[in-house]
């Protein structure tokens, strides 16, 4: 018996094991997927600039999101969560806001009386959500419950809270390994908006290479990202060693301030952060990507989830200079893929090709289909729309010529008196048409001038709203027949010719256009310009990076840039200045709006109060006001001081910023020798069509067309100095930051823009509201102050204003140009016809005298 019960108890013990080992693996089996899911949510905030809310207004509109999604394996499910509100007067059962995704319905929520907002989760199948480029779209239709009339329409509106709302992407195969081909997509991605490119550089300070090398990889950044400003970071990593495996840092374990990174230098730099088995791999110009952890791939305020992955490091290296050049010049060429592999050699390097060009439209005629406008038909009582027209950098309106908008559309219904067709340029009144009292009229070719001087270069928005008043009073609930308008894309734009000039300074134009740094002007490509950085800390080299970036966004293409570091004599080239406002020479400011001691007393005023407000200890009105004070005492009297004269080398003695000695040798490294570094001769060799274009034209007939411009320049243009002291009346928002843009001292027509702070969380902070607080799109005039305050820019006038003539050779273009001038100048056009007459009057004297005497004989 002893034995038998010995033997149930093994036998029993045996089953218990084995049934704990069933349970462990099926624990195990239930575990991995939940270990290899990946979970992202998406705010919607992270799809545009601006505020974080999209407002529809009106009976019908429709506003349209892009989001760019990474890749997931095994997307599983898809939930778009909505927080939205809408106005009280909506009528419930013909109220409605549609979502789309990619073109396909995915929901019809409604709209009802207000109640607070409302919040609607939306399932979506997962065959409609696509790795890379989607489209939200979301669009209203509503009517009032009371008033059935054009009056009623302003109180129909609908707002999405976008950041109360978020996509969520569920995947049951986790983050697939980055690769070159994909890592465009995780660059632009949705999830990782808000989170900076961090350019890592290894070595203590940032040499003119790295600054030419990240220039290159922020602008096509700045390509891939569209719309959204992109911030740029950058990160001097010095290792603790010079031999790999010596126990310094690694790429898992670098302090980063996001998961999209950048590793550019020389093999014999970057090896101690990659270790001997990858840095073994660079052979020649290399790119490689690497995973980071989803610990250290998702910080916190990324806007992912708590899982997310996904984050990398991007390499490229080479063994020399000339091969890193070549690794970045092909990781920035957006115009080829890279390949389905996490590292290459490069072989096929090759200076970036230019991306297709967006259209510009110059003189001629546009249909609106031409335009991105389709054939549109209305039933209500007011119809918004817009279409965008897009003119060159070189357009200059002349003040009394029209671009003609031929209307090509119908109203139909019972209409009532007041019917009418207007038209906004740009957010201004420019037009408007009255239709006839009959019950439908039809507009053909109607001809509707607009004047030129509302439109600017580069995008431009015309609006065309209809109001279609009903014949008499009507119950909304009954309301079956409204009015009818439609709006036929064959209407088109017609615009005469303008003259080919650029009026500098203009922020409003840099903004827009890139102009001069970047885009097309004249037929002609921008030459290469000078990329200035004066300062150590790394958030200057962060500025630079996500300027050019901005700019190549707006040229629609790669710059040409010569990088320098330091500060060693006048750029010979228009230039991107960028630097504490202490360490600027005084040869920067020879030329400024605002003399150099007054901007730098402004700005380090409005640092301290900046300062105090983020430690929490706001400064008291009254300190900031005896503050504001002593700067205007400090001022009174006090005459800016002169600066020397431009020259091509550095004055003695002029190595002294204006607040502290320099300290920053020059650094404009001619790694092959001779005059030229080969920055520039890259920028000239990706510039030569355009110079070649030129090489027709000789010097001597150029510098005479310089003269001439400068002559028709002093007497069409007037100087409007700064008031300084204007600038200190609100204590409340004195700036922290400065961009300004003049002409560089010197017969050239060249142009500094000049992007200065007190420190370097000021220029940061200027840097975020860019994109964050939309200020990029209210650049105006010749000069932008920062301050954190409201956010808010204060813009300075054009002082000192200066012409470039595009196209000089051009007699046409000299005449719309004379024309332009005087017509700004009344008194000189008056001074001319009045000069005209008088020798007219003269002459028929003369020969009506002479006449006389050979008739009497005398």
């Amino acid at each position: 018996m002893v034995g038998i019960g010995n033997h149930t108890g093994a036998g029993r013990l045996l089953w218990a094991v084995l049934a704990l080992l069933a349970l462990l693996a099926q624990w195990i089996a239930g575990a991995a997927p939940s270990l290899a899911a990946d979970r992202r949510v998406i705010p919607l905030s992270n799809l545009r600039d601006g505020q974080p809310e999209v407002t529809l207004h009106g009976e019908t509109e429709t506003v349209a999101l892009r989001a760019v999604l990474p890749p997931v394996i095994g997307l599983t499910s898809a939930m778009l969560t909505l927080t939205y509100e809408n106005g009280i007067d909506i009528l419930p059962e013909k109220g409605a806001m549609s979502v789309f995704i990619n073109g396909s319905p995915v929901a019809d929520l409604p709209l009802a009386a207000f109640r607070g907002p409302v919040n609607a989760s939306i399932t979506l199948p997962s065959s409609l959500i696509r790795p890379g480029e989607n489209q939200i779209v979301f669009q209203t239709a509503a009517q009032h419950r009371a008033i059935c009339t054009v009056r009623g329409t302003y109180d129909l509106w609908a707002r999405v809270n976008l950041a109360a709302s978020s996509l969520t992407l569920l995947s049951d195969g986790g983050v697939p390994e980055p690769d070159l081909a994909m890592m465009r997509q995780l660059l632009a991605s949705a999830d990782r908006a808000r989170e900076p490119l961090a350019i890592i550089h290894p070595g203590g300070e940032i040499d003119a290479d790295a600054l030419g090398w990240g220039s290159m990889v922020a602008q096509s950044y700045g390509l891939l990202l569209g719309d959204q400003t992109p911030r740029v970071v950058a990160v001097p990593v010095k290792p603790a060693g010079t031999a790999p495996g010596s126990g310094g840092p690694t790429l898992e374990s670098l302090p980063l301030p996001g998961g999209k990174n950048i590793l550019i230098g020389t093999r014999d730099r970057i090896a101690p952060l990659l270790g001997e088995a990858r840095a073994a791999a660079i052979t020649g110009p290399f790119l490689a990507v690497y995973p980071l952890p989803a610990g250290k791939a998702g910080p916190e305020g990324s806007g992912t989830g708590s899982t997310a992955g996904g984050g990398f490091v991007a390499v490229a290296s080479g063994r020399t200079q000339q091969e890193v050049d070549q690794a970045v010049m092909r990781l920035s060429d957006v115009t080829r893929p890279l390949p389905t592999q996490s590292a290459t050699i490069v072989t096929d390097a090759a200076l970036p090709g230019a991306p297709p060009a967006p259209p510009v439209q110059v003189e001629g005629r546009y249909h609106l289909s031409e335009l991105g406008f389709q054939t549109v038909q209305h039933s209500g009582y007011r119809y918004t729309g817009r279409f965008g027209l897009t003119l060159p950098a070189g357009f200059a309106p002349v003040s009394d010529r029209s671009i003609l908008f031929h209307v090509n559309a119908a109203f139909e219904g019972n209409l009532g008196p007041g019917a009418i067709l207007n038209v906004q340029v740009n957010g201004k009144s420019a037009g408007a048409m009255e239709i006839d009292k009959r019950s439908s009229g039809i507009i053909d070719n109607g001809e509707m001038p607009l004047p030129m001087a509302l439109f600017r270069p580069g995008p431009n928005v015309i609006e065309v709203e209809a109001e279609l008043p009903p014949a008499g009073g009507t119950d909304c609930v009954f309301a079956v027949r409204r009015p009818t308008f439609t709006l036929s894309d064959t209407s088109s734009i017609e615009i005469p010719g303008f003259a080919r000039l650029v009026t500098l300074p203009n922020l409003g134009g840099f903004a827009n256009t890139a102009f001069p740094y970047g885009g097309t002007a004249g037929g002609e490509q921008a030459p290469p310009f000078d990329l200035v950085v004066v300062g150590r800390d790394p958030a200057w080299f962060g500025a630079a990076w996500s300027l050019t970036a901005r700019l190549a966004q707006r040229a629609g293409d790669l710059l040409a840039v010569v990088p320098y570091t330091g500060w060693d004599g006048a750029p010979n080239d228009n230039a991107l200045i960028v630097g504490p406002v202490a360490a600027l020479p005084q040869a920067v400011f020879t030329a400024a709006p605002l003399p150099a001691d007054r901007l730098a007393g402004l700005l380090e005023a409005g640092a301290l109060i900046a300062q105090a407000k983020a430690r929490g200890e706001p400064m008291a009105a009254s300190d900031r006001r005896a503050l504001a004070d002593r700067l205007r005492l400090g001022w009174s009297g006090n005459a800016a001081r002169p600066g020397p004269a431009r020259s091509g080398a550095m004055p003695q003695g002029m190595g002294q910023g204006i607040g502290q000695p320099m300290g920053i040798a020059g650094a404009a490294l001619a790694a092959d020798g001779g005059a030229a570094n080969r920055w520039q001769r890259m920028a000239g060799d990706a510039k030569d069509p355009a110079a070649a274009g030129r090489g027709w034209v000789p010097d001597w007939a150029r510098r005479v067309m310089g003269a001439a411009a400068r002559y028709i320049n002093h007497w069409t243009v007037e100087d409007a100095p700064v008031d300084v002291v204007a600038l200190t009346e609100n204590a409340e928002t004195l700036p922290e930051a400065a961009l300004l843009q003049y002409r560089a001292p010197g017969a050239d027509p060249l142009t500094w823009t000049l992007l200065t702070a007190a420190d370097p969380r000021a220029v940061d902070r200027a840097m975020r509201s860019l994109g964050e607080a939309g200020l990029w799109d209210k650049l105006r005039g010749g000069g932008a102050l920062w301050s954190s305050a409201a956010p808010a820019i204060t813009t300075l006038e054009t002082s000192r204003p200066y012409q470039i003539i595009l196209n000089p050779f051009d007699i046409g273009n000299l005449i719309l140009i004379l024309a332009r001038n005087l017509s700004q100048r009344i008194e000189l056009l008056f001074a001319l016809l009045l000069g005209t007459a008088v020798v007219l009057t003269v002459s028929m004297r003369l020969l009506l005298k002479s006449g006389h005497r050979e008739r009497s004989g005398s």
